[in-house]
């Protein structure tokens, strides 16, 4: 809360801690008859942070973000983070981007040696994706990876969708040795639209404890 000005945009990521943040931020300014005003990375922040009373702007309206707070999958001693859990990696990333400061929310349990634990969210177009995800398979076993397990993410029993439309392909990894070059090769496979390492992006990673206290690196 300390580093959201109520004067200035600010962007809103996607999840369960996020909602926590939404929450407060209804309890601490909306509540007090301070309005406003957010740019947001999914339909499920959106719909929650408006029944709350936030005014959710077009992202394509603003300059430039003050602040865009976000919560990560994985966290290693880079502050790299594996992101997409809740399937917004594409609009989260297009969002941390145009921000002056990304901080992350996380608890203790998120921070890790080395990502990859954590399955890694790639999102792709429907068309060509059996193609796009045995593209990726190669690439993978091309990097050293041993028989790398890729899966449809999957809504009930359908193939989870995400808000443009894209599929997002799970790599089941256990450990990533070199985030950047993983993420590089993947981005030049044809019909990967995204991925979900986020590398030198995040300004500030704040880690919540279970005894209510936290800590920010």
């Amino acid at each position: 809360m300390e580093f959201i000005d109520p004067q200035k945009i600010f962007g809103l990521g996607t999840g369960s801690t996020v909602n926590f943040l939404i929450r407060k931020i209804h309890e601490s300014y909306i509540l007090k008859g301070q309005p406003l005003n957010a740019v947001s990375t999914s339909r499920e922040t959106t719909s929650l942070a408006t029944s709350l009373g936030i005014n959710i702007v077009d992202l394509d309206q603003v300059d430039e973000l003050d602040v865009v707070i976000d919560g990560a999958d994985e966290v290693d001693p880079q502050n790299n983070l594996i992101k997409g859990g809740g399937g917004a990696l594409l609009m989260e990333k297009i969002v941390a981007s145009c921000s002056k400061q990304f901080i992350i929310i996380v608890d203790s349990s998120k921070i890790v040696s080395s990502l990859g634990k954590f399955p890694l969210p790639v999102e792709v177009v429907q068309f060509g994706s059996e193609r796009i995800k045995a593209s990726i398979e190669r690439f993978l076993i091309s990097l050293g990876y041993q028989m790398p397990k890729v899966t449809f993410r999957k809504a009930a029993s359908y193939k989870y969708i995400t808000d443009q439309h894209n599929y997002i392909l799970d790599l089941h990894l256990n450990e990533i040795l070199d985030p950047k070059t993983l993420s590089v090769g993947l981005l030049q496979i044809v019909g990967v639209v995204e991925v979900g390492l986020f590398i030198d992006m995040a300004s500030k990673i704040i880690i919540g404890s279970d005894d209510g206290s936290c800590k920010v690196i």
